[in-house]
């Protein structure tokens, strides 16, 4: 049932319709290219060439915001007025859906952080790795994991020397307990903090996975139960360790066929696969407070985790006869806008293969920023609030995440962003709550359900499509 109530400070700029003056029905969409070849995605996966979760999305992303789905009755008791409010999809294809939940993601990574410096690190791949992560979808999870193991390492140099040493002649330098995770089971290490989240797209729309992480510029030695920050980042060491990985996680995964890569890599890339980890901002140490500066880099982390990989915005046009469509993008190296023309269906191959599989995170919590490790960050914020002489208890943080949350409510992500008040009548008056359908309660089959909805959709649409019968009248 949607929440009736309003966290909008804009109260006194509602206006009375409930019509989107800003809405252009010429404007091309995503969901323009899903109908155009939607008997192409129902073969693709009937014969099996297409993940199942392709069709899903897609199927969730064409019922979105209709009565298919369920719906909110309000009614004014002042002129009778009725408004049917229609329920989401919350598909990580759909643009609208899509848009809430990375800021709803980005709200809770904002509030967890620790209010010292954070440094954005960017892991990559070299291209000759990418097929193995688009052939077998697994292996995305090695990705997270090995960018943690660097970064684990990046702050463990005393470990990592002394284990060396340990095993000089075996070979090894890790613990076999540690499993996939390097240090998990030293009692006294250094707890770093880090939030991870996987792009799998370059601009271009090219299949480029590679991870994005925020970083607490920041450690915990549970030796002397009290905290340092680091400012210092050995980049050849983190590109070194990063390569080592995840050439050693591949190389457990898939076996001896991936050796050949592997030994390739290391003829090629010297220095290591390259990782981004410079500071761009310059922090002023007077100031009391960094919250402002993460607040960008987990905006962007955040953007595709949970929504396509490009915004309707960057169509240009799209001829729906011919199906031809123009997009835009921005290049990195030249910083030169770049036009594509090509066809509808070219881009929707570009697309669909970024939509990633049911139950799989794409945003990741590592360090003291894990749930796991809840108490030590409760025990961070307290000491950094006692140095920094500010208030950012767990009470405080729970309060600061409300509030941040309540503004993405239906209601008032209305009202903020088109500046009207979908509970509002043309008379003046507020509707009140009549009734809500649900017509997924007690159906388990729901693929089956959303597809019938689909056929009954497109039969109507082709109604409304053909030629109005013309009776012959009697002379």
């Amino acid at each position: 049932m949607l929440d009736e109530n309003l966290y909008s400070d804009h109260l006194h700029y509602v206006t009375h319709s409930v019509h989107d003056k800003n809405y252009d029905p010429n404007k091309p969409r995503i969901r323009d290219l899903l109908w155009k070849h939607l008997d192409w995605l129902t073969e693709m996966d009937n014969t099996g060439k297409a993940r199942s979760v392709v069709l899903d999305n897609v199927h969730k992303t064409l019922l979105c915001n209709t009565s298919y789905l369920g719906y909110d009755v309000f009614e004014c008791p002042n002129c009778g007025e009725e408004n049917f409010l229609f329920r989401h999809c919350h598909s990580r294809f759909c643009t609208s859906c899509g848009v809430k939940k990375q800021k709803e993601l980005a709200a809770k990574a904002e509030v967890m952080c620790l209010d010292v410096k954070h440094r954005h690190i960017v892991f990559t791949i070299p291209e000759q790795y990418r097929f193995l992560f688009r052939k077998d979808r697994d292996a995305l999870n090695l990705l997270f994991v090995a960018s943690r193991n660097s970064i684990c390492k990046l702050f463990n140099e005393n470990i990592y020397r002394k284990e060396k040493r340990k095993r000089k002649k075996t070979g090894q330098i890790r613990n076999k307990k540690d499993n996939r995770y390097l240090y998990r089971n030293f009692k006294y290490q250094n707890k770093f903090g880090m939030i991870a989240s996987l792009h799998t797209f370059g601009r271009a729309l090219n299949w480029n996975p590679h991870i994005h992480c925020l970083v607490a510029e920041l450690i915990y030695d549970p030796k002397t139960d009290n905290y340092k920050e680091v400012n210092y980042f050995n980049y050849v060491n983190l590109r070194k360790t990063w390569q080592y990985e995840i050439n050693r996680l591949l190389l457990e995964h898939f076996g001896n066929k991936f050796r050949k890569i592997m030994n390739e890599s290391y003829n090629d890339y010297n220095n290591g696969f390259y990782v981004y980890a410079k500071q761009k901002e310059i922090y002023n140490n007077t100031n009391s407070s960094y919250s402002k500066n993460t607040s960008g880099c987990v905006n962007y982390m955040m953007r595709y985790s949970s929504r396509p990989p490009m915004a309707e915005s960057r169509i240009l046009s799209y001829n729906k006869q011919d199906d031809s469509i123009v997009w835009f993008y921005d290049d990195h190296t030249t910083e030169e806008r770049i036009e594509v023309r090509e066809s509808g269906l070219e881009l929707l191959k570009k697309m669909i293969i970024h939509i990633p599989d049911n139950n799989f995170r794409m945003v990741r919590y590592y360090g003291f920023y894990s749930n796991k490790n809840q108490e030590l960050l409760e025990k961070l914020h307290e000491k950094l609030g006692a140095v920094r002489r500010i208030s950012k208890t767990k009470n405080e943080r729970k309060r600061l995440l409300a509030a941040k949350l309540n503004k993405l409510k239906f209601r008032t992500m209305c009202m903020d962003t088109y500046n009207r008040d979908v509970l509002l009548c043309d008379c003046g008056n507020y509707m009140t709550y009549i009734d809500s359908y649900n017509p997924l309660d007690g159906i388990s089959n729901d693929r089956q359900y959303r597809k019938m909805c689909i056929n009954e959709m497109r039969e109507m649409w082709l109604r409304r499509k053909s030629p109005p019968i013309r009776y012959r009248t009697s002379s």
